[in-house]
């Protein structure tokens, strides 16, 4: 089950990243030769119109075959070709791609937080669990408490009370609880230096968050939403990137890395830890790291084509064909390369 939800859900990337090209390239008059799910070789496809549409063998990735893309001897039919477009035409198909990701990313994070809620501060931290036997369960903590104060001080956030309590390590600390019944009391917890692993110092699970729920007429909270969660895990994955870059530079061996083997184990995982709502969001992150790492300028992505034709707009002549296309062939072997290692990797993880 899990390797066909994880096929299933890596498939739907590829496939609206490739629908990005393809609609932008028949907006722009440029002829879509086939239309691909899966790599070659092909199981079959059905032509409509001038489309081949395919379902091939290799069900990682997809493709959307253009006229005039990599063929260095396109001369007939130029208006259709993609070699002989304005570099504003050519920008537009490379970034539909990316943008469909986008797209796909933030509906997903819509729709999951439609179902759970959007999160929401309490104001107030919230006792969500007591190990039994721990200085919360002898102290009479309990689950549904509210933690107003610790030590005298006002506390509002899960943060804020983990930080007061540290302060107090190894002795006990004054806590002002407001009881379900909407009572207040003071209670005295100690706060263990060394407590068993999982537990933490007082032995309680804390939230400061809620989901509160919206109506469907409401459904513009959960884009909002889904918008703020794109950009936060575009700007974790940048910066993820840019250290991992940086590491290479300086001699460090990437790790964390994972290829296709790595992801159908983190899917795996997720849907074992949070279902398919977990499984969902997992891919809508991963729906904007394609989105991010697509946009790179090298060779064979789609940033390393943009560089050549914002070169292309700057000199006013257009790029020679052999050379971007040796320069494509070499970064799509080095990244297949990549992979290969990142795999291999993944495999060895995996045996261990």
């Amino acid at each position: 089950m899990d390797l066909i939800i994880f096929f299933v859900a890596l498939s739907v990337l590829v496939f609206f990243h490739e629908l990005g090209h393809f609609v932008m390239a028949r907006k722009t008059g440029v002829r879509v030769d086939e239309f691909g799910i899966g790599m070659p070789p092909r199981l079959f496809g059905k032509k409509v119109g001038e489309t081949i549409y395919s379902v091939n063998a290799l069900p990682i990735g997809g493709f959307c075959k253009l006229y005039g893309e990599d063929s260095i001897e396109v001369k007939k039919n130029k208006n259709r070709s993609f070699a002989y477009k304005k570099p504003w035409q050519k920008s537009l198909i490379l970034v539909g791609g990316v943008t469909m990701n986008l797209i796909l990313a933030i509906l997903i994070f819509t729709g999951v937080y439609y179902v759970t809620g959007i999160p929401k501060e309490l104001g107030k931290v919230k006792v969500e669990e007591v190990v039994e036997g721990s200085p919360a369960d002898l102290s009479n903590l309990k689950q549904g408490d509210l933690v107003l104060e610790v030590g005298g001080e006002e506390v509002k956030t899960s943060e804020e009370l983990v930080e007061k309590a540290a302060m107090y390590k190894g002795r006990e600390v004054e806590l002002l609880i407001e009881k379900q019944d909407g009572s207040k009391e003071e209670v005295m917890v100690a706060v263990r230096q060394n407590p068993p692993e999982g537990e933490g110092s007082m032995g309680v699970v804390i939230n400061s968050i809620e989901m509160v729920k919206f109506p469907i007429w409401q459904a513009y909270k959960g884009v909002r939403q889904g918008f703020e969660e794109a950009y936060f895990w575009g700007r974790v994955i940048l910066d993820g990137l840019g250290k991992m870059i940086a590491g290479v530079f300086t001699g460090q061996v990437p790790k964390d890395v994972a290829g296709p083997v790595g992801m159908y184990q983190a899917t795996a995982s997720v849907r074992k830890e949070s279902g398919i709502l977990g499984v969902m969001h997992f891919f809508g992150v991963i729906s904007v790291n394609l989105a991010v790492v697509n946009l790179l300028p090298f060779p064979a992505l789609d940033g390393g084509r943009l560089v050549f034709v914002l070169i292309e707009k700057i000199s006013g002549k257009k790029i020679n064909e052999k050379f971007e296309a040796t320069a494509n062939a070499v970064g799509m072997s080095i990244l297949l390369g990549l992979l290969l290692l990142v795999t291999i990797g993944d495999v060895m993880r995996l045996l261990k």
